[in-house]
Formats: C-alpha cells, sequence, structure tokens
C-alpha cells in the first residue's frame, strides 16, 4: 500500500525521486509535465482518480508536519517569553509590538500581539502551536509547487517540500508558540519569490512586469518586517531554480541570479530604509542590539563552524555539553560529501562551465541566506535563525542524491527517499517532544503544583521560588535557549510563570497580585518565613537521557 501511494504520487520511473543521468551524461532534473486529462476524451473513472490522488498527495504534504509535531503541540506547557508575553497582550497593549519594533520586526510583534489576545490560559497556547504547524504545512506545500513550477520532478519535489518541514529550524518553530510567525515570514518570502521570477520571466517588458516585481519587493521587505532571517527564505527555490537550469550561456544564469540578488537586496533595504525613517521621527526606538559587524574575519570563522555545520547535520542537533557529538559532526560531513560529490558530477557530466555554476551557487547562495546574521554584530548560532540556510544546502543535497544514485534501480531509489523522510520525521516528532515539550512542562509541572498550596484566604501568603542552575537540567542534551533549555533560571521569568499560574488556577480572583509576596533565588534565604518553597532543582529528579 505504501509502494502504491508513493508511485501515485510520482517516486516511480527512472526520472524521479532521485533522477539519474540520460543517455547523453546529461542531468535529468526538469521532467516533461503530463497535461491534465481533456474531460470531453477521458473517461469520468480517471479525471475522478486523478483529482483524488492530487488531494491525496496535497494533504500528505500538508499536514506531515501536524502528524509529526502533535505529541508536542498538546503539551501542556509554555516557553519563557510566553508566559509574560501572555501577560502583556492582555494588560498592557501594544507593550509586544514596540519590544519587537525596537530589534526592527514590528508586524512580529503585531501578529504575536492579535494572537495572544485570543487565549487566556498557558493550556491554551496549543492551538497557537498548532497553527504554527500548519502553517509548516503551508511552506512545505508552496515549496513543492513551486518546485514543480521551476521544473523539479514530482519525486524531488515531494521529498524536498516534505523534508523541509521536519528539519530542526521547523522543530524550534512547531514547538515554540510565540514563534508562529516566523512561518508567516517564510511564506511572505516565497510569495515574494513567484512574483519576481514572473516579472523577470521572458517577454515584453510592460506595466504588469513592473507592478510584479514592485510588489516582490514590497512584500520581501514585509517579510523582513516580521523576521529578518526568514526573509531570506527566498533563496531556497532560486537555489532550485538555478539547479533546474539549463542552457548553453552559463552567462545567463549568472545574470538571472544576479537580477534576484537584486531584489532581496532591495527588499531588504527597503526595510531597513522603512525602520530608521520609524526610529528617526520617534514611532519606535531602536535596541542597542541592532548593531553591524566590524570583525569579519572572526565572523567567518564562526560561520564555519558553528551555523554552516548546524545546518548540515539534518538528523542530529548540535549539543553545549558535547552529547552525540561525534554523530552530530558524522552527519554535517556526510552532507558534506555528498554537496562535494555533486558538484564533481555535474563538472564530469555537464562540463566545466556548469559544474562552476553549480560551485559558485553552492558556495555563494548559503552565505547569503546567512547574510543577515553575518550583518548583525551578534555571534549566537540558533536554529531558529538558520531555517533558510539549511533549505538552500537542502536544495543541493537532493540534487547531489539524485546525481550520486541515479542508476541505481528506482526501487532503492524509492526505498531511500522514503528511509530519508521516515528518519527526519521520527527525529522531529522525538525531539520536539523531548527536548522542547516535556522540560519546559516539567518546570511549569512544578510551579502549577507549588501555586496550587497557596492559600488566599489565609491572609497574604509568602512564596519563594528557588531557581534551578544549568545542572539541574532534566534532559542531557541542551542547545542554548533551544532544545533541553531552562527558562526559570533569570530574574524575570519565575515571577511571570508563577503570576500566570495562579491567574489560571483562579481567573475570577480581581487584584490577584496584590494578595500575595514572591520571590525567587538561587538559594533560599537563611531568615524570613515562607508559606509555600518551590524548589526548581528537583528538576534534575525528572532527568531522562533524550
Amino acid at each position: 500500500m505504501i509502494f502504491r501511494l508513493l508511485n501515485w504520487l510520482g517516486f516511480t520511473g527512472d526520472r524521479l525521486a532521485f533522477p539519474g543521468l540520460s543517455e547523453a551524461n546529461e542531468i535529468e532534473v526538469a521532467v516533461e509535465l503530463v497535461p491534465p486529462p481533456d474531460p470531453d476524451r477521458a473517461p469520468p473513472r480517471k479525471v475522478r482518480r486523478s483529482a483524488i490522488l492530487g488531494l491525496v498527495a496535497a494533504t500528505l504534504i500538508f499536514l506531515t508536519p501536524l502528524a509529526a509535531y502533535r505529541p508536542a503541540i498538546f503539551h501542556y506547557y509554555g516557553l519563557r517569553d510566553c508566559y509574560s508575553n501572555l501577560r502583556e497582550a492582555h494588560e498592557e497593549p501594544g507593550k509586544l509590538i514596540q519590544f519587537c519594533a525596537s530589534h526592527a520586526r514590528p508586524i512580529y510583534g503585531w501578529l504575536l500581539e492579535v494572537s495572544l489576545r485570543r487565549i487566556d490560559t498557558i493550556r491554551q497556547l496549543q492551538w497557537i502551536r498548532m497553527l504554527s504547524a500548519l502553517l509548516l504545512g503551508a511552506i512545505s506545500f508552496a515549496s513543492y509547487r513551486l518546485l514543480r513550477r521551476i521544473g523539479w520532478s514530482v519525486g524531488s519535489s515531494l521529498l524536498l517540500a516534505l523534508w523541509l518541514g521536519l528539519v530542526p529550524s521547523a522543530q524550534v518553530m512547531a514547538g515554540w508558540a510565540i514563534g508562529w510567525p516566523y512561518s508567516v515570514a517564510v511564506l511572505m518570502a516565497l510569495g515574494a519569490f513567484a512574483l519576481a521570477e514572473a516579472a523577470l520571466a521572458a517577454g515584453p517588458p510592460g506595466f504588469s512586469k513592473v507592478r510584479q516585481l514592485l510588489a516582490s519587493v514590497g512584500l520581501l521587505a514585509a517579510s523582513a518586517l516580521v523576521y529578518q532571517p526568514n526573509a531570506l527564505f527566498y533563496l531556497v527555490p532560486l537555489a532550485a531554480a538555478l539547479i533546474a537550469r539549463s542552457g548553453p550561456r552559463q552567462r545567463d544564469h549568472v545574470c538571472w541570479v544576479l537580477r534576484h540578488v537584486a531584489v532581496v537586496v532591495a527588499g531588504l533595504s527597503l526595510a531597513y530604509a522603512f525602520m530608521r525613517g520609524c526610529y528617526a521621527v520617534g514611532i519606535f526606538h531602536p535596541s542597542a542590539r541592532i548593531a553591524f559587524e566590524a570583525q569579519w574575519g572572526e565572523k567567518l570563522r564562526w560561520f564555519i563552524t558553528e551555523p554552516l555545520p548546524n545546518a548540515l547535520s539534518l538528523f542530529v542537533i548540535n549539543d553545549n555539553n558535547g552529547h552525540d557529538r561525534i554523530a552530530y559532526l558524522a552527519g554535517a560531513l556526510a552532507a558534506g560529501g555528498f554537496l562535494i560529490a555533486g558538484v564533481a558530477l555535474e563538472w564530469r557530466h555537464r562540463g566545466r562551465a556548469r559544474g562552476l555554476v553549480w560551485l559558485a551557487g553552492l558556495l555563494g547562495l548559503p552565505v547569503l541566506a546567512f547574510a543577515v546574521s553575518l550583518l548583525a554584530a551578534e555571534r549566537y548560532a540558533t536554529y531558529r535563525t538558520i531555517f533558510p540556510l539549511t533549505g538552500v544546502l537542502l536544495c543541493w543535497l537532493i540534487a547531489s542524491l539524485r546525481l550520486s544514485f541515479g542508476r541505481m534501480g528506482s526501487g532503492v531509489r524509492r526505498s531511500g527517499a522514503l528511509l530519508l523522510i521516515g528518519l527526519a520525521l521520527l527525529a522531529a516528532r522525538r525531539r520536539t517532544y523531548a527536548l522542547l515539550a516535556v522540560p519546559q512542562g516539567n518546570e511549569w509541572g512544578l510551579v502549577l503544583d507549588g501555586a496550587k498550596k497557596v492559600r488566599l484566604e489565609e491572609g497574604r501568603p509568602d512564596i519563594f521560588l528557588i531557581e534551578p542552575t544549568p545542572n539541574d537540567i532534566s534532559t542531557a542534551t541542551i542547545y542554548h535557549d533551544e532544545f533541553g533549555s531552562l527558562s526559570t533560571n533569570s530574574d524575570w521569568v519565575p515571577k511571570e510563570m508563577f503570576k500566570r499560574a495562579m491567574h489560571d488556577l483562579h481567573p475570577q480572583v480581581p487584584g490577584l497580585d496584590q494578595r500575595y509576596r514572591f520571590a525567587s533565588g538561587p538559594r533560599l534565604p537563611a531568615t524570613g518565613r515562607f508559606d509555600v518553597v518551590i524548589d526548581l532543582r528537583e528538576l534534575r529528579s525528572l532527568r531522562t537521557e533524550n
């Protein structure tokens, strides 16, 4: 049944899942599209069957992220910023917009505030996480449609589209309720590419093309005002199109890429000018974190040693404590080896000029896809900032796998594609649940249990929360403030978390914040009496080896 479904979806024949080399040793990236059946000629049964199979394919692509992240989506937890952001959305309207705008992301702040105003409890964050998973499905489906229009085969397009929704960056976006606007930025970037490609296509110039080009630049600027790093997802379909392009004049390919790069520069420049204008007239105030990099040599070394291997290692994540370090490096090196092999095979079979185009694209587009973080004077290699970088590398990785295994039988290629997606789905499902949902749920559970012990009818109780240390994490793996991280080892999160717990337990009590006294610190004070003590060092007793 599985293989029949794969056959229906395009994992059949010699030119699909991993298209091989033709008899002329040319890469068969683009496949001839079979026109839809003519209702006047085709039997109604075939028309219905084609429609059903198309619906099955669309459903598979769209719902795969939801299926992968379901355990994490419906787990009972929040993340460090969820507690304060939820309160601010209700009690201090406009604060989230101002804060995000200080980091040049005003649309992000607006989307966040609008969504959080519609929920009242931490449990309801599950609906926002579900929205995030559905948006990831929309990204996969939009990518699939773009790849098909570009000329990729059904199988390769399906493989890339499904994989995009399961990479570590997507896992963070699905597991963080407050990260759902990141997906909106990606969808805007994909739309900007589609508009720009239509405007730059061959044909007589006209007002419609100018309008499409301006719309592309505007949409890309809006994407940057949501989340700047993800605006560069524009480069993912660009990389896929460069791989699929054919023709003897390599200079035409270079000029085509440069025109698209000009669109990217124009869109980001427009967003930058808009925010500078807002800062100049006092609508928003810039954060001190907005600064440009000055040490370019050190920044390049950092890029090669941290973000790049994070993007290359698709199945094993990085870890601050070196957990699974060998597997992580092996995964990055294996992906890098296939990329080099792909360039060599392209050079060998299609000539030096085409090989140089591939090499230039492989070296240049990943750097450009990470340009926002390279320009910023920060060096914090998080997975949420490398989604475009991962997507660009994934395009070349699939193309390289297609070249490397193109001469193998169709059954082997189908099995390989199924194995890759199966591993990606299992890794995404397990990691998001075990390293995002469970550890954050453990912290929230301890705070909520402590809040349940508070007796508001007995005067004004004193509560003290003992903050955990990094050694108290409930997972073996931890990476920065994402996978396996702590929320409560800070000055402000414990207070916000406890306040949210009390609100969720006593939603009808007025002036709730004035009916108790709360303090927190790394250890219980020697003097003073507390009615309730919440010891988050107990997290270590909940530790798992995930």
